[in-house]
């Protein structure tokens, strides 16, 4: 996952992503970006991606898949698996907790998310300006 080259002019970026590569996920969103000239959406995007892509590992079934695409100065973050189980926010039982609150962050990160619904699964996407 780590040799993947974005073009300037291309639109869309997808890899598949291996269990336990949710890491690397981060260094595909950077570089991505950085090419397309979106760097002041990086640190967000980061964070995003790398639940989005840890969740789809966690909690969904493989395969799963990152793709970026840019839109007009934003980037829309997609993470597809073969899981039907839809992504939720959750409510925090306590202070310490160190899990549940991937969609959270998402929704407060993005300007929008949602879940598109596949006949083999799904993908979880956000928009970030």
């Amino acid at each position: 996952m780590s040799n993947v080259v974005t073009e300037p002019d291309s639109a869309e970026v997808t890899v598949e992503v291996p269990v336990g590569a949710a890491q690397q996920a981060r260094g595909v969103i950077t570089r991505t970006l950085a090419v397309w000239g979106l760097t002041h959406l990086t640190k967000a995007a980061v964070m995003v991606g790398h639940e989005l892509v840890a969740n789809a590992l966690r909690h969904g079934m493989p395969p799963a898949a990152l793709r970026l695409r840019r839109r007009e100065g934003a980037v829309l973050i997609e993470v597809g698996d073969a899981s039907p189980a839809l992504p939720r926010i959750t409510d925090i039982d306590n202070e310490t907790s160190t899990s549940g609150r991937g969609m959270f962050i998402v929704s407060r990160l993005a300007r929008s998310w949602g879940v598109r619904p596949l006949p083999t699964g799904k993908v979880v996407w956000a928009e970030l300006v």
